[in-house]
């Protein structure tokens, strides 16, 4: 199986606008059996959603990433479908480019109002799951959502949508700032289980619905990803009743998934390859359990 990858030009509507989003569809290439978007058998594909790092959605990590994942053939063997997201609106790889323009938008995407929310944010993840789950040949009650770095906070909005079709979410060097100012986080009135890498207690399974699995993939010398940060978002979705994992790693920095790190000049920034290859390995275990078994 190889792949191919069209551009997909999406909307995310709002009560005053619309707004483009500039996502990539990648797909195997060659044929679907199953024509019909909707209809749940064994022809029928998962999809996958990558949320990007703050390079933007043109950023070719993600495009390296969808490709893996396509062509992946121990657990997807017949493939699967990935929409790179586009959470910021860059058709053009701006957001690399204009770190003003990047700030200005992701505060406005990112900051919550009075009640704890972030509309406009779930707004566009929830454009994108519906992007993804209209393409030919996907399986809509058969989702996984991947994050990297900002993708964190996507991942985190998209565990507070608690949409059932949604089975697993990861998160890779995601960041978490501001989960203390969002609702929902501070209390544990969801109720849930949350499982370190190294507990084999029992877990509770939740009374909402399907429970959604959460991965959470760090480094323990992230300097974006701060103790008290990750202990909210740990919180946050184990109060939306996630069944929750972190993973996380010794002597790592941020962007450990992505090989070009060790180019960074910032000492922030660094590949580690065993970190990788743990936490991606986990990913892969993870998917095989909800969206393939």
């Amino acid at each position: 199986v190889t792949s191919y990858c069209a551009p997909c030009v999406y909307q995310c509507e709002s009560d005053d606008n619309s707004t483009s989003l500039y996502g990539y569809v990648y797909r195997p290439n060659r044929p679907s059996n199953n024509d019909n978007n909707n209809q749940t058998n064994k022809n029928s594909l998962p999809g996958i959603l990558l949320f990007h790092t703050g390079a933007g959605p043109q950023d070719l990590f993600l495009h390296w990433k969808a490709h893996s994942l396509i062509t992946q053939r121990s657990i997807f063997p017949n493939g699967c479908v990935v929409l790179i997201a586009d959470i910021l609106g860059d058709p053009t790889g701006w957001a690399w480019h204009d770190r003003n323009k990047y700030a200005s938008i992701r505060n406005s995407i990112l900051v919550p109002d009075k009640n704890g929310q972030r509309l406009q944010l779930s707004k566009r993840i929830d454009a994108a799951i519906s992007t993804l789950k209209g393409q030919r040949g996907v399986d809509s009650n058969r989702i996984g959502a991947l994050g990297f770095c900002l993708g964190g906070h996507a991942i985190m909005e998209l565990a507070r949508l608690r949409n059932p079709d949604v089975k697993a979410m990861v998160t890779f060097h995601g960041v978490f700032d501001g989960v203390h100012d969002l609702s929902g986080g501070n209390n544990n009135s969801f109720g849930s289980s949350v499982k370190s890498d190294n507990n084999e207690g029992e877990e509770k399974e939740d009374n909402f619905g399907t429970r959604s699995d959460v991965l959470v993939c760090t480094g323990a010398n992230d300097p974006f990803v701060p103790p008290n940060d990750l202990e909210g978002a740990i919180q946050m979705f184990t109060n939306l009743k996630c069944h929750t994992k972190l993973l996380s790693f010794e002597e790592t920095k941020h962007g450990f998934t992505n090989p070009a790190q060790d180019y960074n000049p910032s000492d922030a920034f660094a590949y580690n390859d065993e970190a990788y290859n743990k936490a991606w390995g986990a990913m892969l275990n993870l998917l095989q359990e909800t969206i393939i078994g």
